[in-house]
């Protein structure tokens, strides 16, 4: 089994210099080459036997890029993405108009000619052991072991199915008992009830709890509501919307 090595895989890439951004004071002008840690991969399969790899790029910040004078864009906003070999969908997570510079992070767009270069980079562990219950999952806590976690998501009529694999960054235990509960993410997270044709845009930035190997609740990010005296003032960008599924989990611990 090749268990991803989240602390040492990337997505690499050198972006195009962008001639009619006109925003002050602007980055130099000057090709930038980037490398980002993967977050979350996830692989889809349907009846035709086809499967589809999609990875979740971790998040960042904007910035002018080599600036002596000032670094951090003003308004600030978090970069993120969800890309496969032919897709891109990432941006800035802002509410607001997505037609402003940069777009919206729920708009795919083609890979080719985005980038000079694009590449991913995967490395997996030398050595896992499959956690086969919740005390070894307890143990390989205590351990301080990397956990990797592969859940399984299906569609309602079970024709299309996801592997969705991530590091779990946060476990809980309860040491007496045996029992333990997961909160981690951002991870993709596969809607398959939603009305999007698009399969990446099925696709969302999420968190995952579950204490269980065949329930979870994700929690989507999408527009939120802002509210004061009963009423909806504005709108931002945050987890809000959840998802209570059944899935198939397994956790692997790597054997450092």
């Amino acid at each position: 089994m090749k268990i991803t090595d989240y602390g040492n895989s990337y997505v690499t890439w050198t972006g195009n210099v962008v001639k009619d951004d006109t925003r002050v004071p602007g980055h130099m002008p000057w090709p930038n080459t980037v490398r980002i840690l993967l977050d979350s991969r996830c692989w889809i399969s349907d009846e035709s036997g086809d499967v589809r790899e999609y990875n979740m790029l971790s998040p960042c910040r904007t910035e002018w890029m080599y600036r002596s004078d000032v670094l951090w864009q003003q308004p600030n906003y978090e970069f993120a993405g969800i890309y496969s070999d032919t897709e891109w969908m990432a941006g800035h997570i802002r509410a607001g108009d997505v037609n402003e510079f940069g777009g919206d992070w729920r708009v795919a767009q083609p890979i080719e000619g985005r980038f000079k270069e694009l590449k991913t980079v995967v490395r997996h562990y030398p050595k896992v052991e499959k956690l086969e219950n919740d005390r070894q999952v307890v143990e390989a806590t205590q351990d301080y072991l990397p956990i990797i976690a592969r859940t399984e998501v299906w569609s309602d009529d079970g024709k299309t199915r996801a592997t969705v694999e991530y590091p779990i960054k946060t476990m809980n235990v309860q040491i007496e008992r045996g029992r333990m509960q997961v909160d981690t993410g951002p991870l993709i997270y596969p809607d398959f009830q939603g009305d999007e044709q698009s399969e990446i845009r099925k696709l969302h930035f999420a968190y995952v709890c579950y204490n269980t190997d065949d329930v979870a609740e994700f929690v989507l990010r999408r527009p939120t509501p802002v509210t004061s005296g009963g009423r909806d003032v504005g709108t931002y960008i945050d987890y809000s919307d959840i998802r209570r599924v059944p899935i198939q989990n397994t956790f692997y611990a790597a054997v450092i």
